[in-house]
């Protein structure tokens, strides 16, 4: 795969001299330029096969099982029915949804499950930078200056990681919205347009299908930008429209939030203290332990959580830019902002804010300060490089060295534009069959998913069940009726009273009923359901119905969002009927 990008590079490299030899007084457009170099670390997306490590077939498995329920009917789902050996999980409850969403609809479409996620992975790295561009040029106005952020952000260490070795497409959606969020929020202070207020809303919603936590951080960072350009610009109005607007997105997005809150003394409990978070040594942000530093992937599949090379050099040069008195006042007070920005992230990811970690017990085994933290340090980082590069092209030998730097930062990451490797062997039908036993493989990490009466030592199931349902106590005939992810039917002929046992991980929301009439359930051995029945003939139906709390959230979170589309709509048509009665007037 090096081969390919370093031909791939000498292509690109050779069609832009050519062309320059060709019309040499024409300048390039650096958005086209900027859409061209965002394809080279994503022709890796088209090689057959499936990734050998990371989240990639992990993700797979559950969008197996999601799509399995959308197939159902079921269009906001929260029971994995198939996971964990089938005794279930609730993990559509507590996991994000915006790519699973988008790479069902592919998938729907006709493309394989696998081919779908790296579409998705491939098309979120492709539009992140172009996004970034429309913001940073939105905001300085500035062609070079959006270049630039575009390639910081395509290019930054831990865009890569997420997308080829860790696979994650949760953060990948959020690399993709953030800077379109911030280049709404941009437009409405220039333009006070009321759909820009709707689209901020709508896009705050997708961040949290996105990626929960990672929304919080970026949500963080917006919400200090719209308050510095607000105070900045003396534009109090506007600055409270806009955060109502992210309001507004938060509470259409209160169904995700909710269940860490509502389900928490059912679900699985670990002791949370100030041990529990790693921090590396602080240096490992700053380079790689692999090929001379150039490879962000070792062996093992160790990952280099680093800033970047480029990342850091604009930062440093940008404090002693600052320290000598460099920058024009004109954009003084956004690169101080941004660079204080940074320096609160770095102070977050350093082991000395454990002390302040250990005041948020449920993000500190959630969020993985020196990891996940470095999304937005990509966001904030390549919005300094913008500022970077206005000050440092004000002349020809600036811009060459300018020019120099943004080549660096491009080839210096060559050795990561794709997965190290693939196997072409396997393909969806292997995965679809290894959907059950998945689960295992994902140890104690997602501890939120099982119950608090699961066994610490055995904690996922690794076999599947010999029969659905099971008669433990007593004597009797089972005939299995019907059976989806959250609709189980039998008939029972009980000859003595007996105890079954339902192999379905017990948790709120699971109700059985015989004959029409409702019977208790408890958690039996390892939390599986168990219940009671007399003697005689039992229709049984075990149904999972969300708790009436968080159905309404869940209702009030789809209300929102179709409306916010409505509205959206409604705005659109009317504009363009105002325009058409202008150009008949005229």
């Amino acid at each position: 795969m090096v081969a390919v990008n370093i031909v791939s590079s000498l292509i690109l490299i050779t069609g832009l001299l050519f062309y320059k030899f060709i019309f040499p007084k024409r300048k390039i457009n650096l958005f086209l330029l900027l859409i061209l170099i965002s394809i080279l670390p994503i022709i890796s997306i088209f090689r057959n096969g499936d990734y050998e490590s990371g989240d990639f077939n992990i993700h797979i498995y559950r969008m197996m099982t999601f799509y399995d329920s959308l197939k159902e009917g079921i269009f906001m789902p929260s029971w994995a029915g198939e996971l964990n050996a089938t005794y279930g999980n609730p993990l559509f409850i507590f996991n994000y949804s915006f790519s699973y969403y988008a790479i069902s609809l592919l998938h729907f479409i006709g493309f394989s499950f696998i081919s779908s996620m790296k579409i998705f992975l491939g098309s979120n790295l492709f539009f992140s930078g172009i996004f970034m561009y429309f913001w940073i040029k939105k905001l300085t106005g500035n062609n070079l200056a959006a270049f630039t952020s575009g390639v910081f952000y395509v290019f930054n260490p831990y865009h890569l990681i997420d997308v080829h070795f860790r696979a994650t497409p949760g953060e990948s959606s959020i690399f993709t919205l953030a800077p379109l969020a911030l280049f709404f929020v941009t437009k409405y202070f220039k333009e006070k347009r009321f759909n820009y207020l709707i689209l901020i809303s709508l896009i705050t919603i997708l961040m949290s299908l996105g990626h929960p936590l990672q929304a919080i951080a970026i949500l963080g960072i917006i919400i200090s930008y719209v308050i510095f350009i607000g105070l900045l610009n003396k534009d109090r109005i506007s600055l409270f429209k806009i955060i109502g607007s992210l309001f507004v997105g938060c509470i259409a997005s209160l169904h995700l939030w909710l269940p860490f809150i509502l389900y928490a003394p059912f679900t699985f409990y670990t002791p949370s203290n100030s041990n529990n978070i790693y921090f590396p040594p602080f240096n490992f942000l700053f380079f790689s332990l692999w090929r001379y530093g150039f490879l962000f992937q070792g062996p093992q599949g160790e990952l280099a959580l680093m800033i970047g090379y480029s990342q850091t050099f604009i930062a440093l040069g940008s404090i002693i830019l600052l320290i000598k008195g460099k920058i024009t006042k004109k954009i003084l007070p956004y690169y101080l902002f941004w660079l204080i920005m940074l320096i609160i992230l770095l102070l977050l990811m350093h082991p000395s804010s454990q002390i302040f970690w250990n005041y948020f017990l449920i993000l500190e085994r959630m969020f993985i300060p020196f990891g996940r933290l470095l999304l937005p340090v990509a966001l904030i980082t390549s919005a300094i490089a913008a500022y970077f590069s206005i000050v440092f092209s004000t002349s020809r030998f600036k811009k060459l060295c300018m020019c120099i730097l943004l080549i660096i930062t491009i080839l210096s990451t060559i050795l990561n534009w794709g997965h190290r490797r693939v196997i072409p062997a396997i393909n969806d039908d292997v995965l679809r069959k290894n959907v059950w036993k998945s689960t295992l493989t994902e140890g104690m990490t997602a501890y939120f998913l099982n119950t608090k009466w699961a066994d610490v030592n055995n904690f996922w199931f690794s076999e599947l069940p010999k029969q659905p349902l099971e008669i433990i106590e007593g004597k009797g005939d089972v005939k299995n009726i019907e059976r989806t992810s959250t609709k189980h039917f039998y008939v029972i002929n009980a000859q003595t009273p007996i105890t079954i046992k339902e192999n379905t991980l017990y948790f709120p929301g699971w109700t059985l009923r015989s004959n029409n009439k409702q019977v208790y359930i408890y958690p039996g051995g390892r939390g599986i359901i168990n219940a009671r029945l007399p003697q005689g003939l039992h229709y049984l139906e075990l149904i999972y119905e969300d708790l009436s709390i968080y159905k309404t959230s869940k209702i009030l979170s789809a209300g929102i969002f179709l409306g916010l589309l409505a509205i959206l709509l409604i705005d659109v048509i009317i504009n363009k009927l105002k325009k058409g009665k202008l150009a008949i007037l005229q």
